[in-house]
């Protein structure tokens, strides 16, 4: 669904608050209008041994939550909840709540306002009636929390020792958001080929990239996207075509495998999210994902390195599985022997790619992932990104790795255990 925002504003007592500056809406979420009664409910967190929904009343009200959690308001974490809340949404609606307002840091919702803009993006149908989730700045939040008679300290101190959330006094406070919005649907695909394994077939790799980019600028030229991520398709494709042709020559692999371009990727996940809330083959039967995105040049910290054409960033191999990290670290060691670079992959990276590619969300299920990256350039997401400035021979390194941690995953006794939670 497509969505353009002419106008949205919201009224707290009195005072006028602005769409994109003071508050913005989780993608194809945002209503035509709403208004209504405000509870607080913590940090929206329903879980065994710590349950802020079970003594609020929720019925036909605005839940107020803190982005954050029992351990404290970490940036790191807000930004992972940031792609969970669809989930965190639902059981707030489930239990009668007619929207969420999830009050974020500036830290966190400055970069991310910083990207919204008045056309967005999402896999809804267009109904307006879908669960609002709404995201409000730092200084809008206070004065919501100064009209409950309230801080945002306390309330994560009162927070850490109760789950149970605080009664603020917000009977009194006038919400009202109006805006004009313009919907229209526009179709689109993954595009997915199977390969059925032998006597494992039930179980499933998953081989993904992204064939969508960024699109045309308003001066008509076009962002050729040749690395991003034409590169990964690619290699997507090549890895597909080593199997189909070891399949054909006698050597089907034990396990199935799925071979998946995704679209709308640029426009939030969304055609990999897609898959895994309406998978074709079952998640719980997914062993992992190999995500490629950007393999084709060589990242800006790599320029002149005498590994220029011999490194891959890998992001995501040991956060679920330490198996799947070392099984990878094993393959590579024996067939391609690349500089696997694990700079990104630190939870408190501050460009956050383990949550910005399509492989999150098969983490988000508890599939083991990979993600394969070479690292940003001069050339991102710019016109400039063409099949000229692409090095094929390291893009072919790659793939090779891929197909080989593909190869060994599909024909191993047994999967990757998961030994580590979900983040």
């Amino acid at each position: 669904s497509r969505t353009e925002i002419d106008s949205c504003s919201i009224q707290l007592d009195g005072e006028t608050y602005a769409y994109g500056q003071d508050f913005f809406a989780r993608s194809g979420t945002l209503p035509d209008a709403l208004s209504g009664n405000l509870v607080f409910a913590g940090y929206g967190i329903q879980r065994e041994g710590y349950d802020n929904l079970a003594k609020v009343k929720l019925q036909d009200r605005i839940a107020v939550i803190l982005a954050g959690d029992p351990e404290g308001p970490q940036e790191a974490r807000m930004i992972n909840q940031l792609k969970t809340w669809g989930d965190r949404g639902a059981a707030l609606e489930a239990r009668g709540a007619k929207a969420a307002l999830i009050l974020l840091p500036d830290s966190v919702f400055q970069p991310i306002a910083r990207w919204q803009r008045r056309v967005s993006t999402s896999i809804t149908d267009g109904d307006p009636a879908v669960f609002p989730i709404l995201y409000l700045s730092e200084s809008m939040g206070e004065a919501l929390l100064q009209a409950g008679k309230s801080e945002r300290n306390s309330l994560h101190a009162d927070l850490a020792a109760d789950a149970t959330p605080a009664k603020l006094r917000w009977k009194k406070v006038d919400f009202s958001l109006t805006a004009a919005i313009q919907r229209q649907l526009t179709p689109t695909s993954n595009v997915l080929a199977y390969l059925e394994g032998t006597d494992k077939k039930d179980e499933l790799i998953v081989v993904t990239g992204h064939y969508d980019h960024i699109g045309m600028r308003s001066n008509g030229q076009i962002n050729n996207g040749a690395d991003d991520d034409a590169s990964g398709t690619s290699g997507v494709l090549e890895v597909a075509q080593a199997f189909a042709m070891a399949a054909d020559a006698g050597y089907r692999p034990r396990r199935s495998m799925l071979f998946m371009t995704v679209s709308g990727e640029e426009k939030g996940l969304l055609g990999s999210e897609f898959y895994s809330d309406h998978p074709v083959y079952p998640l719980e039967q997914t062993v992992t994902n190999l995500n490629i995105d950007m393999i084709g040049r060589i990242g800006s910290p790599y320029y002149g390195h005498p590994d220029s054409l011999n490194y891959i960033y890998v992001i995501g191999a040991d956060r679920l599985s330490s198996e799947l990290h070392d099984l990878h670290e094993s393959v590579n060691a024996r067939y391609t022997r690349l500089r696997l670079d694990y700079t990104y992959n630190a939870k408190d990276d501050p460009n956050r790619f383990y949550s910005r590619s399509d492989h999150y969300n098969f983490a988000k299920h508890g599939i083991p992932v990979i993600f394969y990256f070479n690292g940003t350039h001069e050339d991102y997401h710019q016109p400039t990104d063409t099949p000229d400035k692409i090095e094929y021979e390291k893009a072919a390194k790659v793939a090779r790795l891929v197909f080989h941690t593909a190869w060994e995953l599909a024909n191993r006794e047994n999967r990757p255990v998961v030994d580590k939670p979900v983040e």
